[in-house]
């Protein structure tokens, strides 16, 4: 067969790979007029890339190419995907993980409670390990874990064993064409399971939720806000699994290192999983009281001069941001800026004026402006509401507090300046609401820079 390999990023590299050690031509289609490609492949590069495509046997999209961009409609019925390959193929049982926030974390714990058991447990996906490259070392007595994207979903016409559901929310509009299709992209991750499936849903989001409606599989709930029947739940600081009548204890907030409640639900999540693939609860219980996190999570680089520094780079939307100053209590300044991807920074910017541990905000990059510009007019709006509610109760409305916005250059102006204004006792948190773009390969590069900025300064 002729197979064109749309995209030459990290999962259009594995796929190439993958075709090629099964004796197949591969042709490789990108953008990048210069791509340096090694003699075993075809090229298609520049602008064209896209164009006669009915040449080839079968088309392998990668994730940042959309199935329904207009130059892929001719060719749809040889469109496939690394996800649709991998799942056609794979011999053993799938755990999926998706949601908007929370699936790297959540699948990266799930790894460490089942990897103490006696099966071999694979973990790729959208974390950065690509499924392909590790698909013809899976036999059936294994076990995979995939993180998946909205953008390896949206084509899906299968669904993992175990799909675990995290809180959906807007994000890649910039990619999809509305909110709609983004959450219908999520929902596949369950649309074709059978009742001997299993599926671990966040029941605290209402898109998510919806999923128990579209499953066939048996559904267990997570919550931080309710009692579940068949599930994971917080009960008086205690996390609890609830597997009919037996429940059992297995950790408490004060027992993980993980910051903030949307690890809460992370840890609720990946611990119902766990459970329903039959790990035992000391497994479960070491796990999450000795999982550190991911890089570029929320992750500790540092204390200085009594001044801790969180690199929580891989925050590439407003949720995820909000939830990562909601973290701390005590004051901070917050790194925000980047690339665009079409959401509203509404909800960030009234995150920021309503919480008064919150000292500084400075931002940088293509979206500078912007995200000013939502900061400021919701200082307005709180305001006029206080004035409001005082002159209804005939007192003098209480004063704001200080919030500074400073917009920075450049992104090392942006730390340097952070780190000039903050004083023992503060938190600085890059956790930036946008994606990085516009200024690096990727958010990994960007914490990258921002640890070695803290560390070798």
């Amino acid at each position: 067969m002729h197979i064109a390999i749309l995209g030459h990023g990290i999962e259009g590299k594995a796929a190439a790979e993958y075709f090629l050690a099964k004796g197949e031509e591969v042709t490789v289609c990108d953008s990048n007029q210069g791509l340096s490609l090694p003699k075993t492949l075809g090229a298609q590069l520049g602008p064209d890339y896209l164009k006669n495509l009915e040449r080839f046997d079968l088309v392998v999209r990668s994730p940042g190419i959309s199935p329904n961009i207009k130059e892929l409609q001719p060719i749809r019925s040889k469109l496939t995907s690394a996800t649709k390959i991998f799942f056609d193929a794979c011999p053993c049982p799938v755990i999926g993980v998706t949601g908007t926030k929370g699936k790297g974390t959540t699948a990266s714990l799930l790894h460490a409670i089942l990897s103490q058991g006696e099966k071999r447990v694979f973990l790729g996906g959208n974390i950065g390990v690509p499924m392909l490259s590790f698909l013809n070392q899976v036999t059936k007595s294994d076990l995979v874990i995939l993180e998946l994207s909205s953008f390896q979903l949206m084509d899906l016409q299968k669904s993992p064993h175990v799909a675990v559901v995290l809180g959906i929310t807007p994000d890649h509009l910039d990619y999809h064409k509305d909110f709609e299709e983004y959450v219908a992209a999520k929902q596949n991750i369950v649309r074709h399971q059978t009742k001997n499936d299993v599926a671990i849903i966040d029941v605290d989001s209402a898109e998510s939720a919806a999923c128990a409606k579209l499953t066939s599989a048996r559904v267990r709930e997570v919550s931080t806000t309710k009692s579940v029947r068949d599930g994971a739940f917080v009960k008086v600081d205690s996390f609890t699994l609830l597997d009919g009548n037996e429940g059992s204890i297995f950790g408490t907030r004060g027992n993980t290192r993980l910051l903030g409640e949307h690890n809460v639900k992370n840890i609720l999540a990946a611990a119902a999983a766990a459970q329903t693939l039959g790990a035992p609860l000391q497994h479960i219980q070491s796990a999450v009281q000795n999982f550190k996190g991911l890089p570029h999570r929320l992750e500790h680089v540092a204390r200085k001069e009594g001044v801790d520094f969180y690199n929580d780079s891989a925050s590439t939307n407003p949720e995820t941001t909000i939830a990562a100053i909601r973290s701390f209590k005590r004051p901070e300044i917050i790194i925000l800026g980047g690339s665009g991807k079409g959401v509203s920074f509404a909800s960030l910017a009234a995150e920021v004026v309503e919480r008064e541990n919150v000292k500084s905000v400075i931002v940088f990059g293509e979206m500078r402006q912007e995200i000013s510009a939502a900061i400021e007019k919701a200082a307005i709006e709180e305001r006029m509401q206080a004035i409001k509610a005082a002159a209804k109760k005939k007192e003098e409305p209480i004063p704001p507090h200080k919030l500074e916005i400073i917009q920075a250059e450049s992104v090392a102006e942006a730390f340097m300046v952070a780190k000039m204004l903050a004083q023992e006792g503060d938190v600085v948190l890059l956790s930036p609401a946008c994606a990085s773009f516009d200024m690096f390969s990727n958010y990994i590069e960007r914490g990258e820079m921002f640890r070695n900025f803290v560390l070798d300064t």
